[in-house]
């Protein structure tokens, strides 16, 4: 029974473009790849070179008409096989150029892209989870040991030396490569990822740079665990607040008992509420992005309290004689904390417990402080008749 061949139909055409004795088409890193082999004494040298077409259907159209244009003067020996190549491409208006954008192009229009027209997310964003990253891919993209796969590439950015570039005494220290380090290692991958198969599906980019999901789960390793979060004692809290400056401690006051975000305080204002009782409410939403991509802001809400040891230090009150910083923010709360010695130890000992304790943690305290007022709420009303009654009310989060 004769073999049969394995090649797809498309396959079998782009080959049958070379229809002359001693031209050959084959894959080469997933572009098409042209060489002639001829017998000695023939009169024709031996030559090859890899075509700007990538190795899929849609190159039998363009291969066939170049190889038409190239065949009659590579065959009197006028002209090298490549000068050939290289005065039709340039008679064709620098179709390689056209055909496959240079990876420089493609990280310009994948970012472009990104901001306006994905998930549509911010320039700093970009930066954070796309750009440090393939800002590498891109110099192991060029050169004379440039990558030619996609998994390739996905293993020389996550081993590609690093080194501390912030100002200050630790400038220019060796910092862990990114295969080290699980959450960033999950991080480049899935941005090379993404990365790749834009830059194959929309500027014809060879397919080769396509990784397969076996390859992908296996060169960005499994998933970190999850640290699971710390939550404060009252005390400590209170030792936090009497060890800051006034503004300051006002602020950790204010993200415990309200569990606010940090940059949320500047948008707390005092106002009447239903009951024409005052009441503090969050003004601006926590802007997100929907599935197709469009910004939408979650809608403001009213904030209850949720004491530390038996005091929600009268802010309510207060509100409008309440001395703050001119900037709150995660990073600003976190520059005036991590300077503390008393926060430090905290540090310490949560990270020994296998917790993680963080600017966010007052609000990840409020959130557990909260349950546990509406659970012991629940379970003081489960003793009643059938358990009856209403189901309390949890507080804003």
């Amino acid at each position: 029974m004769p073999r049969q061949s394995k090649k797809q139909p498309w396959e079998r055409a782009l080959h049958a473009t070379a229809h002359w004795r001693g031209w050959g088409l084959s894959e080469h890193y997933g572009k098409v790849r042209l060489k002639l082999q001829f017998p000695p004494g023939a009169g024709i040298a031996n030559a090859s070179a890899t075509l700007p077409y990538p190795w899929d259907e849609t190159s039998i159209g363009p291969v066939q008409g170049l190889l038409s244009r190239i065949y009659g003067p590579v065959m009197e020996g006028g002209v090298t096989l490549m000068a050939a190549i290289a005065d039709v491409l340039a008679i064709s208006d620098h179709k390689a150029e056209e055909v496959v954008t240079p990876w420089p192009g493609i990280l310009k229009a994948f970012r472009h892209y990104k901001l306006t027209l994905g998930n549509r997310i911010a320039p700093k964003t970009f930066e954070a989870s796309y750009g440090r990253y393939l800002n590498v891919a891109l110099l192991r993209l060029q050169g004379r040991k440039a990558a030619q796969t996609g998994k390739e590439l996905m293993e020389k950015v996550l081993t590609h030396p690093r080194l501390n570039q912030k100002p200050g005494k630790k400038h220019g220290e060796e910092l862990k490569p990114w295969i080290e380090m699980p959450k960033s290692r999950l991080e480049c991958c899935l941005a090379l990822k993404k990365f790749l198969e834009y830059a194959v599906a929309e500027h014809r980019q060879p397919r080769a740079f396509l990784i397969s999901e076996k390859d992908y789960l296996e060169v960005r390793g499994a998933d970190s665990k999850s640290r699971k979060k710390a939550v404060l004692t009252d005390a400590e809290v209170l030792e936090l607040i009497r060890l800051l400056p006034e503004a300051w401690g006002n602020v950790i006051k204010i993200c415990r008992v309200f569990g606010v975000r940090s940059w949320e305080v500047a948008f707390i204002a005092r106002v009447s509420n239903d009951d024409g009782e005052p009441q503090l409410r969050v003004t601006k939403g926590k802007t997100y992005n929907t599935r197709g991509g469009v910004k939408e802001e979650t809608d403001p809400r009213w904030l209850e309290a949720v004491a530390v040891d038996g005091t929600s230090f009268d802010l309510v009150e207060n509100w409008d004689q309440l001395k703050l910083p001119p900037t709150v923010s995660g990073k600003t709360l976190g520059n005036v904390l991590r300077r503390l010695p008393y926060w430090q130890q905290l540090v310490a000992q949560y990270k020994a417990k296998g917790e993680w304790l963080r600017p966010y943690s007052f609000r990840d305290t409020f959130s557990v402080r909260a349950h546990g007022i509406v659970q012991d709420d629940s379970d003081r009303r489960g003793h009643g008749a059938h358990g009856g009654g209403a189901s309390p009310q949890l507080p804003n989060l």
